[in-house]
């Protein structure tokens, strides 16, 4: 949707992220009322997480739009349960079945809903066991998350053990960071990594907060603090138990992960600080920490301005984050700032030195940069860590090609099949290399090799379709530009080579109709073939 109406301009992606969440805080504040905070206390609760500078994240990164969602739809399911307890009428169970299975499809986390739902209904709503109607979002909830396994099971084919106890202790500071970042307005970062000052100021607030709710307990709101308890450790327990391969050398955690189990932060807060407050404090003072509040969120949603603010904060909050400087270096490469981007690209190497997509990052600004004895060293770096990564073999090649030793760029690409016979990679770069030597009969051997290997592989499609349209066969052109089409849908190149093959077939009327689909797309060469075919 996005995509449809705002194309490459972000401007559309972030209105979408500010629209949910202002939605999110609007359910916020019914959910509070719905726990039974007096009016004027929700209001205020609900202001101070609108202009929280944790949440800067959240909005300001258009990749959180998930846990934007997660938390959309999740109160939804949780006030359409409570209003069924209420009025027993058997649309909001279908109401709350609906936003529990697309919370789902928002991020895995949601499946703590569940447990939430059951322990806020003990709570606050008093679920008896007797009652069959308190339980009988059970059975669609139940029935909703099967099938979401089994289509989670079907569009990821391979889960690697990334659950495992190591990872779970690994991740155990996250708890003590998630409440220092949550209460004090500092150490925000784009790539945060585990940091002792940081675990050790949440570690001294946890047990602040500890020994207030025991020193209190006798007027605190128990019944706010085990449901601030539930929220704030269910959600985020999946990250918890979650270790991606990439730990150490990206990031940690990330901070828009915290916007759901902020909830639970919350209302710890309010049933420790109002009972405390609210005969004592003027209403100019709490707008006072609102302002201050909304000011710090405003400075910390800056760092998202642009990539060049993004990775520089990544980069001074967390130094030894390999994927920091690796793609600011190819933010810059991609503007062609190859000085800046290599000394990223060589700090990366430094922190990750086995990664073999860091180095071939720097291996292909070599290359551009014709630098080629760096570029050897990188590539034979990359082979002998593996011997199959067929871009290093594709690099090298590329750099005989420029010397004018056709013969030795053929023979770099032949050790590249050698080493991965079954590789449709493989044999696509060699073709590659056999056309830009206009060895085109073995380039078209190779392409069909590639698609036959792999028959999603559009580009290999793409390949064959060229050579053959530029022989005169536009009858397997066409045949071969039709899969690439479908394949890849977006790109105007595709309809404008089948759209000539249809017009070289005196198919005219659909060839112009895939030129002019092609213009639309941005290929302005299909320009003067429409003014050729299409009068």
């Amino acid at each position: 949707i996005d995509n449809f109406f705002s194309g490459k301009n972000a401007a559309g992606y972030h209105l979408h992220n500010v629209l949910i969440f202002c939605l999110c805080i609007q359910l916020l504040y019914l959910f509070l009322l719905l726990l039974k905070i007096e009016e004027r206390h929700s209001f205020f609760l609900t202001m101070v997480f609108s202009v929280h500078f944790l949440f800067a994240h959240t909005v300001s990164w258009i990749p959180a739009r998930g846990d934007l969602y997660l938390f959309a739809f999740s109160l939804g399911c949780l006030l359409s349960y409570f209003i069924y307890l209420k009025r027993l009428k058997p649309i909001y169970i279908l109401l709350s079945s609906l936003f529990y299975f697309l919370a789902l499809l928002s991020k895995e986390t949601a499946i703590v809903l569940l447990p939430l739902l059951y322990l806020t209904g003990i709570v606050f709503w008093g679920f008896e066991r007797k009652k069959i109607k308190s339980y009988l979002f059970l059975l669609p909830a139940v029935t909703l998350t099967v099938i979401y396994l089994i289509m989670r099971s079907v569009s990821i084919s391979t889960v690697q053990n990334i659950f495992t106890v190591k990872g779970f202790i690994y991740n155990m500071p996250m708890l003590p960071e998630a409440v220092c970042k949550f209460f004090v307005p500092l150490f925000f970062s784009v790539m945060p990594a585990f940091s002792i000052t940081v675990t050790v100021i949440g570690l001294l607030l946890m047990v602040l907060i500890s020994g207030s709710i025991y020193f209190f307990r006798k007027t605190i709101n128990k019944k706010i603090v085990i449901t601030g308890a539930a929220f704030f450790l269910l959600p985020i327990l999946p990250s918890l138990i979650y270790k991606p391969a990439f730990t150490g050398f990206a990031y940690d955690y990330l901070d828009h992960r915290l916007f759901f189990p902020g909830i639970g932060l919350l209302l710890i807060s309010y049933a420790i600080v109002f009972p405390l407050l609210k005969k004592n404090i003027s209403i100019n003072y709490l707008y006072g920490i609102v302002t201050a509040m909304f000011l710090v969120a405003f400075v910390n949603s800056e760092n998202y301005a642009n990539y060049k603010t993004y990775y520089e904060n990544a980069i001074a909050t967390n130094p030894t984050s390999g994927l920091a400087h690796s793609n600011y270096g190819a933010s810059l490469a991609r503007e062609n700032k190859y000085d800046e981007a290599l000394l990223h690209f060589n700090k990366a190497v430094e922190l990750s030195p086995k990664n073999i997509e860091v180095r071939m990052k720097l291996a292909d600004s070599y290359l551009f940069l014709k630098d080629y004895k760096n570029l050897i060293i990188q590539c034979r770096e990359v082979i002998a860590l593996n011997p199959k990564t067929t871009n290093a073999y594709y690099d090298l090649a590329v750099r005989y090609i420029n010397l004018k030793m056709k013969d030795s760029a053929v023979s770099i690409m032949n050790k590249c099949v050698l080493a991965d016979t079954l590789s449709a990679d493989a044999y696509y770069f060699r073709g590659l290399v056999y056309k830009f030597t206009s060895k085109n009969d073995s380039a078209l051997t190779d392409f069909i090799k590639t698609t036959s290997l792999n028959n999603q592989y559009a580009n290999g499609y793409f390949q064959q379709g060229y050579i053959y349209g530029n022989t005169g066969k536009f009858t397997d052109a066409l045949s071969v530009f039709e899969k690439y089409v479908t394949l890849n849908p977006n790109d105007g190149n595709g309809y404008f080579y089948r759209g000539q093959s249809k017009c070289m077939l005196n198919n005219i009327e659909d060839g112009c109709k895939d030129l002019h689909i092609a213009l639309n797309l941005g290929v302005e060469e299909a320009r003067p073939k429409i003014n050729y075919w299409c009068k």
